[in-house]
């Protein structure tokens, strides 16, 4: 069951990293609003199975995607590295009816923040007018992760979900 599941993470991840690399910027849809496949995978795997698992899948798919895609060599390993901690941290401490929507919400301020802090100190100039766009990414990635998590929960059966009540 074990080699199941990260054989499983790692194809999902590898998806994730294809999709955002190579198929989503030549399909002619408008990148503005079309949201970061792999910082949704990393999200799902940390809410899913926690800090740790969220830790290795987010530097696995950060590290490929700096590889393949993006000019700051490094940054988005470690972001999307720090995603995965925040998304299990937060999935672990919150309850259990929240943690679909709380973790991703998190992970997606956060990039948006790391990222615009970057343009902000390599440019000069603040992107106030892609923080609308960055809202509405933030809002299609929440209904991704609600849409994707359930199937994976079946999938992967983590052992723990988030905080339960006590009575």
């Amino acid at each position: 069951m074990r080699r199941k599941r990260m054989f499983f993470l790692i194809v999902f991840t590898l998806f994730a990293v294809m999709l955002d690399a190579s198929v989503l910027p030549h399909t002619g849809l408008n990148m503005r609003y079309v949201p970061r496949i792999c910082l949704v995978a990393v999200a799902l795997i940390g809410t899913v199975l926690g800090s740790t698992q969220g830790i290795i899948y987010g530097a696995m798919a950060g590290i490929l995607l700096d590889i393949t895609v993006y000019q700051p060599a490094g940054l988005v390993a470690v972001v999307y590295t720090l995603c995965g901690l925040i998304a299990g941290f937060i999935s672990y401490r919150t309850r259990a009816y929240l943690v679909t929507l709380i973790p991703p919400a998190v992970v997606m301020l956060f990039y948006t923040a790391v990222m615009s802090l970057y343009v902000y100190f390599s440019t000069g100039v603040y992107p106030a007018d892609k923080l609308g766009y960055a809202l509405i990414q933030m809002v299609i990635s929440m209904f991704l992760v609600q849409l994707l998590y359930l199937p994976l929960v079946k999938i992967l059966k983590p052992t723990r979900i988030g905080r339960r009540r006590r009575a």
